[in-house]
């Protein structure tokens, strides 16, 4: 019995020792991990400091640096991911810096010892046991190298490779890595050293770079040549030594020269980029619609271009080109040289108000066809004329008479413009440019006047680029997009597909500046549809044109707004764009409109443009819209009845029981008939009224043009009313062989309809009323003071 206690206590207190030790394992094993688990919760990594402010950078649509800023420390760091790293880097930074990177859990133990032993050796620190996690940790917190700080960053090296995969340390780690001065990462230092991204170096570059971090002022090759060559050859050996290059390629990158410089960063888009940092001030990386190529050729092409201008005192110029499928900006140019502070070129031209000139005429014009009011061959009136004290003149101070659509249009004439404003009222183009986008017009409509449409107001180079985009896209108007994060919107149909293809034909039809007369059979250039612009004083010369891939917008002038005599739009703006179309586009016919459905061809009168009536002896063609082009029969030609014994014209209450032959007669409308007889133009007499005719004869009364109705006038004292006379002037139809002035009932002139009248002035309101020889009148009240 006893024997058994004793026995039985032996295996009881050899089953407790058993536990015991196993306690005592579990403790020595899990007692780490469990000190390691408090400390992670007690100490956690410094997140932010593996994410400094990293440098904004402006990029294009394919990804290529176009500009970038300093951080907020004044460090160059341009964060980069791990697709956006040469894998030639990351295979020589791995070899030379932690060949078991892969393999280890953040510490490498056996390089820890040798690092170790190699000290003690040499008594001083000759070698680091330091795994690309633990140097990571270190340029994280940067700290003395000392025991307690080694153990520091030996448990954040720990916590790091809990936390994130092994690709994600390295890019840390390349993001981290200091490259000499205020370069920071590889992704600052691989354009700044060899003027490239870090997804495009050589085996030599990303030796290079793989040997900078170690003593990043000693192997910079912009300042110890020699040493940064003894660095990179080190790391190639070591590369070949293991097998990862040959020995041909070890020999060749070796004996390849460096580049004993530092290069500048990209500089390309000045203006949007420090458009686009001011707008979004939060975005580490603006990824841009530009495209680089077409940014540098607008570059190029402008400062080409301005070189033989500044003798003639002007001094800049500023380029947009918009993809009109996309409405994506791929060029802006601000000016022609950014640090020109003689020409103010930080001044951002793209982006600046100036006045158009007449380069809003087409949407006049557009709005003209919309409403029905006028065809391509409809005739308009380029005379004389006022509204309210405004007297719109043409560039060249002459009028032209009755001219077509087409021509007023493509001649940039100034009065049939205003004209068919006047014309369209409230449904002009201030409204339209208000629902195009523009945003250069805070004032009301009533503001601008009539003078709008000649360039009264102010509108951007990029947004009125943006406004032909719209005509490009079938009459589409949507905002232009700077970044490719902005959404896509559908936009506005302002005009419809047959108004923007009948616009852009005779757009098309403008005869190009550096071209000769000739130039119609040259088949080796881009069609164009575009227009010129010239603001008053000659301040602002622009130039737009588009083809179905692409709008181009040229402004080009002084940004002091000196103005100068041979800054027109026509003959500086215009080559550029031409010169940038002809870069950009294939040659004619290759690419254009197609003329879509809702538009046909008709016949109409060669004379007045109208529909053919049984009058009209010839015609010729033009684009119309069924439903909404003017669609009256020509009124020009008519049909009128002679008495074939006195020759005179009949009318429908004196020609019966007469006999009668009839005569067809171009009759012009009062409002233009005096001015071209009055000024040469051939126009056929037609023959009086019957003399006989007791009845005022149909038709139209007199047009008075001067003076207005409801005119003031006052007298000066102390110069003689010879020189203070008044201009009476009225225009008549053609059927009219003269006139008579009265003035508060009593004639004061009689006589021919060609004939200039005058009238001394004499205070108080007057009526003075114009009658042709029909007996058809007209009258307005004026007051003179």
């Amino acid at each position: 019995m006893g024997t058994s206690g004793t026995r039985y206590r032996s295996l009881i207190s050899l089953a407790f020792i058993r536990v015991h030790w196993r306690l005592i394992f579990l403790t020595l094993l899990f007692s780490p991990i469990l000190l390691f688990l408090i400390a992670y919760w007690l100490f956690p990594l410094p997140l932010d400091k593996l994410q400094p402010a990293s440098s904004t950078v402006v990029l294009d649509r394919n990804g290529e640096l176009l500009r970038a800023f300093l951080a907020p420390d004044q460090m160059w760091r341009i964060r980069v991911a791990s697709e956006e790293i040469s894998p030639t880097l990351k295979k020589a930074v791995i070899a030379y810096e932690d060949q078991y990177f892969y393999w280890h859990f953040g510490i490498n133990p056996i390089a820890v010892v040798r690092a170790a032993f190699a000290n003690l050796q040499a008594r001083q620190v000759v070698q680091g046991g330091s795994t690309i996690t633990m140097q990571v940790a270190r340029l994280m917190q940067p700290k003395k190298r000392t025991l307690g700080n080694k153990l520091i960053e030996t448990f954040r090296a720990l916590q790091l490779e809990w936390r994130y995969s092994k690709e994600e340390i390295l890019t840390l780690y390349f993001n981290l890595a200091p490259y000499g001065g205020n370069i920071v990462g590889v992704g600052a230092a691989s354009y700044f050293y060899f003027n490239k991204s870090a997804n495009q170096l050589s085996l030599g570059e990303a030796a290079l770079l793989a040997a900078i971090p170690n003593s990043p002022n000693l192997y910079r090759p912009d300042l110890n040549p020699q040493a940064a060559a003894n660095a990179r050859r080190k790391i190639l050996a070591l590369l070949e030594e293991q097998g990862k290059i040959s020995d041909l390629q070890l020999e060749e990158t070796s004996s390849e020269p460096l580049l004993q410089r530092r290069f500048d960063l990209p500089f390309l888009t000045p203006h949007l980029s420090e458009k686009l940092i001011q707008l979004y001030p939060q975005n580490e990386s603006l990824e841009t619609t530009i495209d680089a190529n077409v940014q540098r050729l607008a570059q190029n092409i402008l400062q080409t271009s301005l070189q033989p201008l500044r003798s003639r005192s002007i001094t800049n110029g500023a380029i947009v080109v918009i993809e009109n499928k996309s409405q994506e900006v791929l060029a802006m140019i601000g000016s022609a040289n950014f640090f020109d502070e003689r020409t103010d070129g930080q001044v951002n031209g793209a982006m600046s108000p100036r006045s158009p000139g007449s380069a809003l005429k087409p949407f006049i014009y557009a709005l003209g066809f919309e409403h029905g009011l006028i065809s391509p061959q409809s005739l308009l009136y380029d005379v004389p004329v006022e509204y309210s004290g405004f007297k719109p003149v043409n560039y060249d101070d002459q009028y032209h008479g009755a001219v077509t659509v087409e021509e007023a249009l493509i001649r940039s004439l100034n009065v049939p413009a205003v004209n068919l404003y006047a014309q369209l009222g409230e449904q002009g183009i201030y409204g339209f440019l208000k629902e195009a986008g523009v945003t250069t017009l805070p004032k009301p409509r009533e503001y601008y006047g009539l003078s709008l449409i000649l360039g009264g107001c102010e509108v951007t180079l990029l947004e009125l680029t943006n406004l032909y985009a719209g005509l490009a896209n079938q009459g589409r108007f949507r905002p232009y997009r700077l970044l490719t994060s902005q959404d896509q919107i559908e936009g506005k149909k302002l005009f419809s597909p047959g108004i923007c293809f009948i616009l852009t034909e005779i757009l098309s039809q403008l005869r190009r500046p550096e071209l000769p007369a000739v130039w119609d059979a040259s088949i080796s250039i881009p069609t164009v549809a575009w227009k010129t612009g010239t603001s008053y004083g000659h301040r602002d010369a622009w130039s737009i044109g588009y083809t179905p891939r692409y709008t181009v917008g040229v402004w080009v002038g002084n940004f002091n707004g000196k103005g100068v005599p041979g800054l027109v739009g026509a003959e500086v703006a215009a080559p550029i764009l031409f010169a940038l179309f002809n870069a950009l586009e294939k040659p004619s016919g290759s690419n254009w409109f197609v003329q879509p459905a809702g538009i046909e061809h008709r016949q109409v009168c060669s004379i007045s443009g109208m529909p053919l009536s049984e009058f009209c002896s010839t015609a010729k063609d033009e684009l119309h819209l069924p439903g909404i082009s003017p669609s009256q029969s020509c009124t020009i030609h008519q049909l009128i009845l002679l008495d074939k014994k006195t020759k005179q014209r009949l009318c429908s209450h004196c020609r019966v029981g007469k006999k009668v032959s009839e005569k067809i007669v171009e009759q012009w409308p009062a409002e233009i008939a005096t001015w071209l007889a009055r000024n040469g133009y051939p126009i056929q007499t037609i023959p009086e009224h019957y003399s006989k005719c007791s009845k005022v004869a149909a038709g139209e009364a007199p047009v008075i043009r001067s003076p207005v109705a409801n005119a003031e006038f006052k007298i000066r004292d102390g110069v003689n009313l010879k020189y203070q006379k008044i201009l009476l002037d009225a225009s008549v139809s053609n059927r009219s062989k003269c006139i008579y002035w009265f003035l508060n009932g009593r004639m004061i002139f009689s006589g021919d309809p060609r004939e200039k009248v005058f009238m001394k002035p004499h205070k108080g309101r007057h009526t003075l009323m114009c009658m042709d020889d029909e007996g058809r009148s007209t009258e307005v009240r004026i007051r003179i003071n």
